[in-house]
């Protein structure tokens, strides 16, 4: 999933009032940007095999590390260990622990049975809903404007731009999604490098969501 991801983030918020919106968007996202990383390093793989699923092309041929079960267990517990010294909130770091694994749970829910439970010699799990174009967009827009009307609904607006920086974000992301689905395919060829270059624009939710919640203020 994709936007999906960025409505669980935005639906935390309530629950974690003293971690800026840019944090927790950028925690549920965590393992992708790592993934990303790790397939420019080399590290793990995937590639483009059109037909592969409904919604993607994109086949992951090894990500034990990013996508793991285990190994994102381990992130998770990682990134709440960090939280709690940064915010020293125990509520708040469970919150960006489950956050972080989170991003595994919906990526079991779409994924194609690709998903190692330890690493890649390991079974690997995923119950395939990407091959529905129907339940895809159904839970990808369902989880991101839930988690949106959640994030507004228990923040107020400071000023204008606390109006039109969610909207221009929700247009953005939103965009992102459908330009990736039915914008052109990738090449087949197309080397990691490549591949990998858009997961590095989830790197600027961190600074994103901090500017969003600049202009909006918690009311819990």
């Amino acid at each position: 999933m994709f936007i999906a991801h960025l409505g669980v983030g935005l639906a935390a918020k309530p629950l974690a009032p003293k971690a800026p919106l840019g944090v927790l968007l950028a925690s549920a996202q965590a393992l992708d940007i790592l993934c990303g990383a790790l397939m420019v390093s080399g590290v793990e793989q995937m590639r483009v095999h059109p037909g592969f699923t409904v919604m993607t092309p994109l086949e992951f041929i090894s990500y034990p590390f990013s996508h793991g079960l285990f190994m994102s267990i381990v992130w998770s517990v990682l990134a709440g260990m960090l939280a709690w010294r940064v915010f020293r909130s125990g509520k708040t770091a469970l919150v960006i622990a489950l956050l972080v694994l989170s991003h595994w749970v919906l990526d079991w829910i779409s994924h194609a049975p690709d998903l190692p439970l330890l690493f890649d010699a390991s079974p690997k799990v995923g119950l395939g809903l990407w091959n529905s174009m129907i339940g895809t967009l159904a839970a990808e827009f369902l989880i991101f404007f839930g988690g949106l009307a959640l994030y507004l609904r228990s923040t107020h607006t400071k000023d204008k731009r606390g109006i039109w920086l969610p909207i221009l974000f929700s247009l953005v992301f939103v965009g992102i999604f459908l330009l990736n689905q039915y914008g052109p395919q990738a090449p087949a060829d197309m080397p990691q490098w490549q591949l990998a270059l858009p997961i590095f624009l989830l790197v600027l939710l961190w600074p994103w969501g901090n500017w969003i919640d600049r202009h909006r203020s918690f009311e819990g």
